[in-house]
């Protein structure tokens, strides 16, 4: 095979290209495109002078032009997570939140956050708030707005509210099935699957999530665990903390659960603050 001037600049370009991959930062990147723009030139069989002035075209081109539009795209692409993607959360105080006292607690997706309150106002428990800003591990959150309040959501969280005392509804299948405080151990979720444990030990699939069941249930007598088991003190068998502060729950032996389940630290203050309560 005869190579030409012009497989020259293409490979050029290929491997300015392929650089770019492990030196990223759109330079070389620049280079191989004004190879690229060069090759073409040559192909065309135009003299070198002319492919030299196409290569410095094409190398400016990719500086002003094409990297500050990669650059607008990988930032567009971002994601948020973690701290980032907390602003904004909303969720509910599930312990006063004072300032005199200096902070208080915020159940969002399911965790438990120390909070203050973005305005130095007092939150009760039960307040409804959005998180506007986090700091290590502590959340500031605002009160959100109530004024407009869906009459039927409402009317559904007084019910709930109502029938929490004793026990609840639940949706077994194809039917409703009412079950005492007193008749579970726990609920847990496996495979996007939820189960209920009663105080038999039988294991019976529930048509509900366990954020949905968590506000039925309540946080004085049912604790979320963790992502995956919303409990009773009635399962708990002994608890220790452990080194990095989470907490090790040994759960009583039952055939459908495992023998100990674990509490984030972030949630180990809340946690012995309820079994306490259950004593």
């Amino acid at each position: 095979m005869n190579f030409h001037i012009w497989h020259y600049w293409f490979i050029a370009a290929f491997f300015f290209f392929l650089l770019e991959i492990f030196i990223p930062g759109f330079i070389v990147g620049s280079i191989g495109l004004g190879c690229l723009i060069a090759a073409f030139g040559a192909f065309l069989h135009l003299p070198l002078w002319f492919n030299i002035i196409l290569f410095i075209t094409g190398f400016f081109i990719g500086i002003i032009m094409l990297k500050p539009l990669l650059k607008r795209m990988e930032k567009s692409g971002e994601i948020k997570t973690n701290v980032d993607g907390m602003i904004g959360k909303k969720g509910k105080v599930i312990e006063t939140i004072d300032p005199e006292q200096g902070y208080g607690w915020v159940r969002i997706d399911g965790d438990d956050w120390k909070a203050v309150s973005a305005n130095n106002q007092k939150l009760a428990t039960g307040t409804a708030v959005e998180v506007v800003a986090i700091e290590s591990i502590v959340v500031t959150v605002r009160q959100l707005n109530t004024e407009h309040i869906d009459t039927e959501k409402a009317t559904k969280t007084v019910a709930q509210t109502l029938s929490s005392n004793t026990g609840l509804i639940l949706s077994l299948g194809n039917k409703k099935e009412i079950v005492q405080h007193t008749d579970i151990l726990c609920f847990y979720s496996t495979q996007k699957t939820t189960y209920l444990i009663t105080a038999e030990g039988k294991q019976k699939m529930v048509d509900e999530s366990l954020e949905k069941l968590e506000e039925k249930l309540g946080n004085e007598k049912f604790f979320r665990a963790n992502r995956q088991f919303i409990i009773s003190s009635l399962v708990v068998k002994l608890y220790k903390t452990l080194p990095d502060g989470k907490i090790e729950v040994t759960l009583k032996p039952l055939q459908n659960l495992p023998s100990d389940i674990s509490v984030s630290r972030l949630k180990a203050h809340a946690f012995r603050k309820w079994i306490e309560k259950q004593v």
